[in-house]
């Protein structure tokens, strides 16, 4: 999300990049300076917590140093270091804070502690920003009800680059692909909001069809999902990636997209396996799904008792393993459905093209 915005607007602004730490993997332009906060993404928790009013001072010294007068802050972290940036060191610029997530699924997921000290910074840090972004509607409807914000917000959903990502699916793939077989395929860190063990559990079910499963990522469940796929038997149906900045090669050979996760903000890796022209099959998690797959349909509403045929893909229960199992038996098995899938997809993936969506965010950042 953040190289997209890079890419489309550093001639429009001049714009600086800070980071935890400098472990780049997707492009940004090479005339954007890069201020690196050194702090290791293998830190411990406690830790982490301790040294934000210190990072929050190192941030504020930079954009003073800098004369920078707009700070963007992505996910929790740098929310809060932001809001102390303002509170502690009455930082006189605009502060955007973008939410990327739904807070309260999130916060109900972890631990009683975590929820202690997260819910009211969440409160604390969106009270301190001039405007919040957010990229659905479910999660906006969300920081109002539960957390009482009352900053003004803006709803923007995730830009793609559809010429990016069409260039780069016709990239060689280092995959043979079995023409005998039906490929499921899923993308995102392995991570335990991704939800990749439940998929495991369902695509077990299925084991006795000619199928196979993709996975395209890293993360610290690597070895858990690995031993898994062993003690299920499924060394020979489930292949793992690892890491790829590109993977459209992989989407675009495969048959069938699913998501897993039990939480999301608006999963970009369903617009880009729309821009693939995939059918797709989705857990009805908060949120994202329901507003991308089932547009106009009441946002309150989830499928709970059984999979939902939607206008651009199937929504399932979270955390159902019989019914995901059964979407996805249903999408192996339904040509027709399949296909119908596939001849909306693409004209579903244009409502969001960088071309069309980069303008809300140009007048964002130059609004205030």
């Amino acid at each position: 999300m953040v190289s997209h915005l890079l890419q489309h607007l550093h001639n429009d602004f001049e714009i600086h990049l800070a980071l935890y730490s400098r472990e780049i993997e997707y492009d940004i332009p090479k005339n954007i300076p890069v201020f690196d906060l050194k702090q290791s993404l293998d830190e411990n928790p406690f830790s982490v917590f301790l040294k934000i009013p210190f990072l929050s001072y190192r941030l504020y010294r930079y954009c003073r140093k800098n004369k920078i007068n707009t700070s963007v802050a992505f996910l929790n972290r740098p929310c809060y270091i932001n809001a102390l940036m303002r509170t502690l060191w009455r930082y006189k610029g605009s502060i955007i804070m973008c939410e990327r997530t739904h807070q309260t699924t999130i916060l109900e997921s972890n631990s009683w502690l975590f929820r202690t000290v997260s819910t009211p910074l969440v409160s604390f840090s969106y009270k301190r920003a001039s405007l919040v972004l957010v990229n659905s509607y479910a999660s906006k409807q969300d920081l109002q009800e539960n957390f009482h914000v009352k900053t003004p917000m803006q709803v923007i959903y995730n830009p793609i680059d559809l010429a990016v990502i069409r260039k780069q699916a016709e990239q060689t793939c280092p995959i043979e692909f079995d023409p005998n077989s039906f490929y499921f395929i899923s993308v995102g860190g392995f991570r335990k909001e991704k939800n990749l063990q439940f998929l495991l559990d369902a695509f077990f079910i299925l084991k006795n069809l000619p199928v196979k499963l993709i996975l395209v990522g890293a993360g610290a469940q690597k070895n858990e999902l690995e031993r898994k796929v062993r003690d299920l038997g499924l060394t020979n149906h489930v292949i793992f990636t690892g890491f790829d900045n590109n993977p459209y090669k992989y989407v675009k050979r495969s048959d069938c997209f699913v998501l897993s996760s039990y939480v999301e903000g608006f999963p970009n890796v369903l617009l880009e396996a729309l821009a693939c022209e995939k059918p797709i099959i989705s857990t009805d998690c908060k949120s994202g799904p329901r507003e991308l797959l089932a547009p106009g349909t009441d946002l309150h509403h989830s499928a709970i008792t059984n999979y939902e045929i939607a206008e651009y893909g199937i929504l399932t229960p979270v955390n159902d393993v019989a019914k995901l199992a059964a979407s996805m038996k249903k999408m192996y098995e339904d040509k027709q459905l399949r296909e119908m899938y596939q001849s909306r997809a693409m004209s579903r993936a244009e409502q969001f093209d960088v071309g069309e969506t980069i303008q809300y965010f140009h007048v964002a950042f130059s609004g205030l």
